[in-house]
Order: structure tokens, then C-alpha cells, then sequence
């Protein structure tokens, strides 16, 4: 529901005079119970009534739009706009590369006034302020999200961020899930509902200059202050920003948890499959995650002329959607680059199946939430047998009980070191379950410096 409240919201601010998803199951059951929703009898008269909103059979529409929501990277404005927008993992544009003249004209100012330069990476851009509230980002749904990321990090030095709940029903809730202590403990401010910087009200404004992650849905010049700088962001992106100190592409900060996956598995016939033909060396300029799943197995995927090889088996369907690889031998020999995995997973593979693997690749993968299983080399051939019937023929993989079903429903078991699989299944990194102990570490640091002053501890930021 908080998805589709998005769309219609957001509908208006694209121009439309209304918007509206169809009421189904879901939608009743949202406003069943609610106070001012109508009781007993009277609901399901509603409900009768809410049914018949839906678009009539045949009807003709003037233009229809299909966006898959895993196309899109989290997105941030870069000018003084809401239609200025582009993806974390882009460059701010190039006014010159405008033909029309007054956009031209308009595009520099925007530049000008947001101090940035054309052709830099938005990413890394330091911020100052982070203001995580508005009608449009404060739903407990918002708040939840920006407390995933928060949890167990801390508010970047010289960065003030404030959370600013959407209205006191929304307070209330997220005090009682405990949202306001993980936000406090990681150094937010902790505010009452209200509009707070989303418009500059009260004390709540930038200087001249300051440098906001906001996930209101206004960024003109002086709306949140004469000469502030404003991001459009999610909540997500915004608690990134804020934990990092620079607007920050958040799938960095996140690793999916691995419990139990249903996909469709492609079958590559091949051994010793290096890092280079997993992501050639050309593209390992960046040190980002994301962003390399364009170009994994380059060479295998595409022509000398850039376009698909056809007979690769990621370029054909229903394979180029399959989650689970399965291969030969020595599967991530070669270089010991972590780009191979981050260019898988980024890919949307989260296991690899194969007799052996690179130790250096192997361990690279449990660190970037990719499940890596050892079987022996026929069983790798009958799992590749139900991967060629494609989407008929998923398989799951359960990491809790250690098995691969197949289509049949015959179940494979598989090894995984006990540490390993805790940290897949709990979603941590070295990091994340490092974190788990900074209160320990902390203890520790303090004793250390007390008993040997002659060798203090160093925070490095």
C-alpha cells in the first residue's frame, strides 16, 4: 500500500490531475479497521462499490508505461528540480550536450547554483544536513527503511541528520518498534511530527551553501533555506548519505539476507572460468558494488560489435532472468579481484553451484551474499539437465536445511561451514557482524589505551 500511496502521490507531481491504482484485496484489507472506515455491513457495501473502480474491460488508453522496479538504481536529483534526476551510479550531465538553448541556459544555472561541475560522479559528493521526513517520505514504511540502514552505524562526523516522523500516529508506532533508539543510538535527531525542513520552517534551514540528502519532494533554489543545496532522495539513500558523509549509492550498504531461493538456473559447460572472463580488467576502474552486471562475462556475451551473442546462454530466454550459475571446476580462478562476484551478483546471481571453486573467488562470495556450493561433478551434470528445461524446471535452493530441490522434488544435499551460513542467513558482511561488537570493541580500545598508553588505539574516520 505504501507503494502504491508513492505512485498516486507521485503522479501529481508529474503533472497528472489525479492518480489511482486500482482498489483490490489488498487495498481492503489496508482500510479494514481503520478509524474513519466504514463498520460491519456498511464495508462491505463499500467494498462492493470500491470494486467496480477498476479500469473497464477494452479500455483505451492513450499511452501505457511497463517500469520494472529492479531496472531502476536508486535515483537523486542533481539541479533545482524534481524532473532533474538521474542514477547514483551516473555522472551530473553536460549542459553543452543540450541542444535546445534555454534548457542549455537553465541546466547551467542549476549547476551553478548547486556547486557542481558537469561530467563529475554524483557519487561521493560530501553533504552536510540529512532531513529524512515530509509528507512524501515519512510513512512508518519510510522510517523502517532508513532504520535498516542506520542500525549499528553511526551519523558521519560534521553531518547533521534529523528524522522527522510524518504525523504522531507514525511516532508513536515507530517508538514502539524501537525505530527511535536505533535512530538516536546511531546519532539522528529524534523529532516531533511536522514539516520541519521540508519547507525551512522554524530554525530548521541550511546556510548559504549547506549540502542536503532530503526525502521531501521539493528542491527549488531557497526551498529549504536562501542558497541551500537540495538532494531528492529515498529514506534509504538518505540514511546512507548520512552514515557515509557523501551521497552514497545504498545497495553498498545492504547485504540481502539468504534464506531460501526459487530461480531459474543457467548452465555454463565450462571449467576453470576465471575472473577475467567473469568481469575483463577494463571495466575495474570503479570501487563501487554496483553497476558491473552490464558486463559480466563480456567477451561470452556479446559480439566484436557490441551487440548479444545469441548463442550465449545469460542472452537467451528465460536464462538472462536465472539467479543460480552452475558450472565445472575452478569456477573464479585467475586474479583474486572481488569485482567477479560484485559483477555477478549485480547480474542477479545469488548462488553459484560448481565441483570446485578458487579459494580466494569462494570466499569472496559468502562476503557479497553469494552462496557458493561444492557438489561432485555428475550431480553438477543432472542439475544442469533440469536447467535446461528453463522456467519450467526452478530450482530451490534452502539454505537452512542444506538441500537443492529439484523439479522432481529429489532433494541434493550440500556442506556449508556452520559461521558461514549464520552470516548468509542473518544478511552480514565482516562488517555488519563486526558492528555486532563495536560495544566490545570500544570496552576493549579503552582498556588497551588505559594498560598501555604507550601504544593508544587510532580512530581513523
Amino acid at each position: 500500500m505504501a507503494g502504491r500511496m508513492t505512485l498516486c502521490n507521485m503522479a501529481i507531481e508529474a503533472g497528472a490531475r489525479a492518480g489511482m491504482v486500482a482498489p483490490d484485496e489488498t487495498t481492503f484489507e489496508y482500510v479494514r479497521g481503520r478509524p474513519f472506515a466504514p463498520k460491519g455491513e456498511e464495508f462491505d457495501k463499500a467494498v462492493a462499490y470500491w470494486k467496480t473502480l477498476a479500469s473497464d474491460e477494452g479500455a483505451h488508453f492513450d499511452k501505457e508505461v511497463t517500469l520494472r522496479a529492479e531496472d531502476i538504481s536508486p535515483s537523486l536529483t542533481w539541479g533545482t528540480s524534481p524532473e532533474t534526476v538521474l542514477p547514483i551510479t551516473a555522472a551530473v550531465p553536460n549542459p553543452a550536450d543540450e541542444a535546445d538553448e534555454a534548457k542549455r541556459t537553465q541546466m547551467q544555472r542549476m549547476l551553478d547554483y548547486m556547486g557542481l561541475e558537469a561530467g563529475q560522479k554524483i557519487a561521493g559528493t560530501p553533504i552536510d544536513v540529512v532531513f529524512i521526513g515530509s509528507c512524501t517520505n515519512s510513512r512508518i514504511e519510510d522510517l523502517r527503511a532508513a532504520a535498516q540502514i542506520a542500525a549499528g552505524r553511526k551519523v558521519a562526523e560534521g553531518v547533521r541528520a534529523m528524522i522527522v516522523p510524518g504525523s504522531g500516529n507514525v511516532k508513536r508506532q515507530a517508538e514502539e518498534e524501537g525505530l527511535d533508539q536505533i535512530f538516536l543510538d546511531a546519532g539522528f535527531e529524534w523529532r516531533e511530527a511536522g514539516c520541519s525542513m521540508c519547507l525551512g520552517m522554524n530554525p530548521d534551514r541550511l546556510t548559504p551553501g549547506q549540502r542536503c540528502a532530503s526525502t521531501s519532494n521539493r528542491n527549488f533554489e531557497g526551498r529549504q533555506g536562501p542558497g541551500g543545496r537540495t538532494h531528492l532522495l529515498s529514506p534509504a539513500m538518505a540514511a546512507a548519505a548520512a552514515v557515509t558523509g557523501c551521497l552514497t549509492d545504498v545497495r553498498e550498504l545492504i547485504m540481502e539476507k539468504f534464506t531460501t531461493l526459487s530461480a531459474i538456473a543457467a548452465a555454463l559447460p565450462e571449467a576453470n572460468i576465471d575472473t577475467d572472463k567473469i568481469i575483463p580488467a577494463r571495466f575495474l576502474k570503479t570501487t563501487q558494488r554496483t553497476g558491473l552486471g552490464k558486463n559480466a562475462f563480456d567477451a561470452m556475451r556479446y559480439l566484436p560489435d557490441g551487440k548479444e551473442n545469441p548463442d550465449f546462454v545469460l542472452n537467451k530466454e528465460p536464462w538472462r532472468k536465472a539467479e543460480i550459475l552452475i558450472t565445472y571446476d575452478n569456477l573464479g580462478c585467475g586474479s583474486s579481484r572481488e569485482h567477479a562476484p560484485w559483477a555477478l551478483l549485480d547480474f542477479g546471481i545469488r548462488c553459484v553451484i560448481a565441483p570446485s571453486f578458487a579459494d580466494i573467488f569462494f570466499n569472496n562470495c559468502f562476503k557479497n551474499g553469494i552462496l557458493p556450493i561444492r557438489l561432485p561433478r555428475e550431480i553438477c551434470d543432472e542439475l544442469m539437465e533440469d536447467a535446461s528445461m528453463g522456467s519450467n524446471a526452478r530450482l530451490t535452493v534452502d539454505l537452512p536445511r542444506q538441500v537443492i530441490v529439484r523439479p522432481d522434488g529429489q532433494e541434493v544435499p550440500f556442506e556449508i561451514d556452520p559461521f558461514r551460513k549464520h552470516m548468509l542467513l542473518e544478511g552480514l558482511d565482516d562488517i555488519g557482524q563486526t558492528l555486532q561488537h563495536e560495544t566490545n570493541i570500544e570496552g576493549y580500545e579503552n582498556r588497551e589505551n588505559r594498560e598501555k598508553p604507550w601504544m593508544p588505539s587510532i580512530h581513523i574516520d
